[in-house]
């Protein structure tokens, strides 16, 4: 009965077709009904980049995230780009459009100051309609490529060390995709976590990209992102040496990194600190509701594969880079 009110959920969002989209999986786990590039190609679209303009990954930069489970590319985004973003998020903050940022997963987000200093804004081709911004969409035409490139690309597949398939690469759901401005003020920060976490919607998520618009950052600005590189998940464990790299947060730099893979944290800032954060995520698969829950709770399981599928509407918010 469960599944049939999370698939009845899903039919009224318009999130799948039918119920064929639990079938068993293959590559492609499903086809979302609504694709950002078929918004963007739409009559009532304008192209803000030729095809030839947009920022694209150089197929180096798809090996490096296959071998390493993260990327770094400074420079990735045009500077006048960096301009625009970065007014809009001072015009979208004087409208009061941001909030305070919390922490954790479903109904457990909470404020935690001791944890994440930070205010955040939901942006996407359906939110913000009233404050319209050209900036925003050269972005999601630029984020939208980036998708396309990453989605169910063969050359991030999973294999051992004879060459056979562990895991597929997987497929991105554009229609589930969360995107936010995130602004850290003097003395804001966010401890040591990852992003994609067992039992909660955020599972879904496959990658985490990050893009900086910091106009002329200096050392002394603080607030680089630490992608660490040890063994653990939230915490170092105990007895290993620290390992990580600190990525400067300088203006038009771009990071990219496994979901479930890189745990990372934003050190204290001693200035202002503006960002792009966002997640592709795979699609839902039949496979969600047997693994978010134990056998005796399948109604928790079922909310929240809901809670993940009406993330892009902007209905629910869980745990933010």
């Amino acid at each position: 009965m469960h599944q049939c009110i999370f698939l009845n959920t899903l039919l009224a969002f318009g999130l799948i077709q039918s119920a064929s989209a639990f079938a068993p999986s293959s590559r492609v786990l499903s086809k979302p009904t609504r694709r950002t590039s078929d918004i963007l190609s739409s009559p009532t679209s304008t192209s803000l980049f030729s095809t030839s303009t947009l920022p694209r990954l150089p197929s180096s930069a798809i090996d490096e995230l296959s071998q390493k489970g993260y990327l770094i590319l400074d420079d990735f985004l045009p500077s006048d780009l960096v301009q625009e973003l970065r007014d809009d998020i001072d015009n979208l903050r004087k409208k009061d459009k941001f909030n305070i940022a919390k922490i954790g997963q479903d109904s457990t987000n909470t404020l935690n100051t001791d944890i994440r200093i930070a205010e955040t804004c939901f942006i996407g081709e359906s939110k913000l309609q009233d404050v319209p911004s050209p900036s925003r969409n050269k972005l999601y035409q630029v984020l939208e490529s980036l998708r396309s490139d990453l989605s169910g690309n063969e050359k991030l597949d999973v294999k051992d060390s004879s060459g056979e398939l562990i895991k597929a690469a997987p497929a991105l759901d554009a229609s589930l995709s969360e995107l936010l401005y995130a602004y850290y003020p003097q003395g804001g920060f966010y401890r040591r976590h990852t992003d994609a976490v067992e039992g909660s919607a955020s599972v879904l998520r496959s990658y985490s990209l990050l893009m900086y618009l910091n106009n002329q950052w200096t050392e002394e600005d603080g607030g680089c992102l630490r992608i660490h590189l040890d063994s653990g998940k939230d915490f170092l464990p105990e007895g290993e040496e620290p390992n990580f790299i600190n990525v400067e947060p300088k203006g038009g730099s771009f990071v990219l990194f496994k979901s479930d893979m890189i745990p990372h944290e934003v050190l204290n800032t001693n200035a202002e600190r503006y960002a792009i954060v966002g997640w592709y995520n795979r699609p839902v698969t039949s496979a969600d509701l047997s693994s978010l829950a134990s056998e005796g709770d399948k109604m928790r399981s079922v909310m929240l594969l809901v809670a993940a599928a009406l993330v892009t509407y902007g209905v629910v918010s869980i745990v933010a880079a």
